[in-house]
């Protein structure tokens, strides 16, 4: 039996329905452990199982995801990936799924696809199942290869699952969403990335304020700190809008590093690229260093930006600032929050004018509370 009872998960930092999730689905934990090599063994044990209900209509049946991947943090569940000759034949075997403790899903937001999970109270397996062809399943084989040919992005991609479960241990969305950008960056690099990215625009978008950005931010600078364990900084911030509580943003965490002196900046570069971050090598301000997350068609949106400068640059005072202040006075914020409201309808496609209006209010803003120093953009 298909269960249809399903409603669509909202990418809280895309702004946008990505899959589509079963209610009961929305309470299951987020438990991660170190790699198990009994998963080898499970899915071989599924892969036999499958091939026998699959039978001739059966091509190959793959191992994927974390489970596949040696020396990574997983949830204990084998992802399995069945390919066939014609998926048409599928959903009449669906009893004989059943008959081994899978529940039949159906599409599962996925079109093209089947999608099966065992069981569901304590789940050890899902199946996606697609027709020869499909680019989902090169999409699936290709991040798993790259994954096990480049051992410092499987470990940047462990630890950045590590540190969201601990943020959002029984919020799968979240935890979902917070991993999305770096496994588009991915899925970029090896030229597997789906339409919707590859076309997806820049635009500057205002959404609501969202309680989880906080946490979004602090399980990055988490995953920052653990890959940088032996560089040296000052400070590590949650800046902009996003840790602002109830003010509408720009759905993209801003994390400010301080470091004692911008000679060592080059040391970050190779780090942050592990995790996702494309490094903006033509910025003409070299004591501010740029990293950005997600921007298209590297990802499907901007969910990240990184700043690195030196502890002694204005910048970083500033900014820090700011934010404080608008933590604090609720008329500067909802001034500030009009003010974006408005030009994000005038400047959608123009992030320079967008920024370079919204200074004027900042710098108007820091010298009423007394900030004398030069202030950049």
């Amino acid at each position: 039996m298909v269960n249809n009872q399903l409603e669509p998960v909202y990418d809280l930092q895309a702004g946008k329905d990505f899959t589509m999730i079963d209610p009961e689905e929305k309470m299951r934990k987020v438990e991660l452990k170190a790699y198990d090599p009994e998963w080898i063994q499970l899915f071989e044990e599924s892969s036999r199982e499958i091939k026998q209900i699959l039978k001739k209509n059966c091509i190959a049946v793959h191992h994927i995801g974390s489970t596949a991947i040696p020396n990574i943090y997983a949830k204990s569940i084998v992802d399995v990936l069945p390919v066939v000759k014609d998926i048409e034949l599928i959903d009449s075997l669906n009893s004989k799924f059943e008959n081994l403790g899978y529940v039949c899903m159906g599409e599962y937001g996925i079109a093209g696809r089947r999608f099966y999970w065992k069981s569901r109270n304590n789940r050890t397996h899902n199946i996606h199942l697609f027709e020869q062809g499909e680019p989902e399943i090169l999409r699936h084989l290709r991040f798993r290869d790259f994954m096990l040919e480049h051992e410092r992005y499987a470990k940047a991609y462990s630890v950045l699952k590590c540190c969201l479960a601990e943020e959002f241990t029984y919020d799968i969305e979240n935890y979902v969403n917070g991993k999305s950008s770096f496994v588009q960056m991915i899925d970029y690099q090896t030229e597997t990335a789906r339409e919707i990215q590859l076309k997806a625009q820049d635009n500057i978008v205002i959404h609501p304020y969202n309680p989880a950005w906080p946490k979004l931010a602090a399980a990055e600078i988490k995953a920052i700190k653990t890959m940088t364990d032996d560089l040296p900084f000052v400070s590590i911030e949650h800046i902009g809008s996003t840790a602002v509580p109830e003010l509408s943003s720009k759905p993209i965490i801003d994390i400010f590093i301080a470091i004692p002196s911008i000679d060592e900046a080059k040391n970050w570069i190779a780090p942050l690229e592990s995790l996702g971050y494309l490094y903006w090598k033509e910025n003409p301000d070299k004591a501010h260093l740029r990293f950005f997350k997600g921007m298209p068609p590297f990802g499907e949106r901007r969910t990240h930006h990184v700043h690195l400068v030196e502890s002694s640059n204005n910048t970083f005072e500033h900014r820090i600032l700011f934010r404080d202040i608008l933590r604090r006075d609720k008329k500067a914020r909802l001034d500030y929050e009009a003010l974006k409201l408005g030009l994000s309808q005038s400047h959608p496609t123009d992030r320079e004018d967008y920024t370079d209006s919204k200074f004027k209010f900042i710098e108007a803003v820091l010298r009423k509370y007394g900030y004398l120093k030069p202030i950049a953009r």
